[in-house]
């Protein structure tokens, strides 16, 4: 029996990492792309050794062609500079990253002659800017970006949907609000705050210092979402959905839950820097993840309140 291959672009990320795990347990053959040699995450999932990787300093067009040739049933492109503060500092490889390999891999799927490969591309939220909360993100929302990574995902979902749309090809994005997981790096913010409150114990620690704790986010649990990504490849209805929990919450109670956890009082321990209160912030976000529950029958189930708890353990 013919295994199913599947390429994974940011295979060794967070979402890379989940993402193959899920495409191993169900008998794919995996490879994945990666800028850097570290495994750590394939490593903690147990996975490494049932992957195929290449390393990848730089991107050009010979290398991705050569491995595209492989002839892959799905590809999933999660690579890319991913942090929304750094965008403004690295703007050019923010875009290259994020735009620059998508017409390679299009136009290679554009140009199979007999089945077409399967292509979902990681968007996020942030493509949206500001909406409040009266008029909760759906895919068809207005997309008003505040920051160059924001931008670059527009970008890489309108090239995506023009292809899709034009030729009939099986392309989409997946658009992906905040989510979390013990795979976290630990400069994104709900890990850093877990990480500081598990030593509060241990050491005498100093005052966490943290931007806006009034933002809100829909905060989901990421390997819940790389679930969804793979059943909108497998379904017959392959479009643009945006993959969400449906409640959002502030960033203030999400540090209130984490401190609870621990029976400490988050107020003793915190404060806030206007250091970390980025000028172009998207205040707020609220999302309406009605397309994919209705036409692929899938919604997470884990709300923030988990994403805490599963976290902190």
């Amino acid at each position: 029996m013919n295994l199913k291959k599947a390429l994974i672009f940011g295979i060794t990320g967070q979402d890379g990492a989940y993402l193959a795990k899920i495409l191993i347990d169900k008998k794919y053959k995996v490879y994945g792309i990666s800028r850097k040699k570290n495994y750590v995450n394939l490593k903690k999932l147990g996975i490494l050794k049932n992957t195929k990787i290449f390393n990848f300093l730089s991107f050009s067009n010979n290398k991705i062609e050569n491995i595209l040739r492989k002839k892959f049933d799905e590809i999933y492109y999660l690579g890319g500079q991913s942090s929304v503060s750094v965008s403004f500092k690295r703007s050019f490889e923010t875009y290259e990253s994020q735009v620059a390999p998508l017409k390679l891999i299009l136009n290679f799927i554009l140009n199979q002659k007999n089945k077409k490969t399967k292509f979902l591309y990681a968007g996020s939220s942030e493509m949206f800017g500001n909406i409040n909360k009266q008029n909760k993100i759906s895919e068809n929302s207005p997309k008003k970006p505040v920051s160059p990574y924001g931008m670059s995902k527009l970008i890489g979902y309108e090239i995506i949907r023009s292809y899709r749309l034009t030729f009939k090809l099986p392309v989409c994005t997946a658009i992906l609000f905040n989510h979390e997981s013990s795979l976290r790096t630990n400069n994104y913010i709900i890990k850093k705050i877990i990480n500081y409150a598990k030593k509060i114990n241990f050491s005498k620690n100093k005052i966490l210092e943290v931007g806006n704790i009034n933002i809100k986010r829909d905060w989901g649990w990421g390997p819940e979402y790389m679930i969804g990504c793979n059943k909108i490849l497998k379904s017959k209805k392959i479009d643009d959905y945006i993959i969400a929990s449906g409640k959002t919450v502030s960033l203030k109670k999400i540090i209130y839950l984490i401190f609870k956890q621990y029976n400490l009082n988050w107020k003793s321990f915190t404060k806030v820097n206007k250091k970390y209160i980025r000028k172009f912030e998207i205040f707020e976000n609220y999302s309406n993840n009605k397309k994919i529950k209705k036409q692929i029958n899938w919604s997470p189930k884990i709300i923030y309140t988990q994403v805490v708890k599963k976290m902190s353990e």
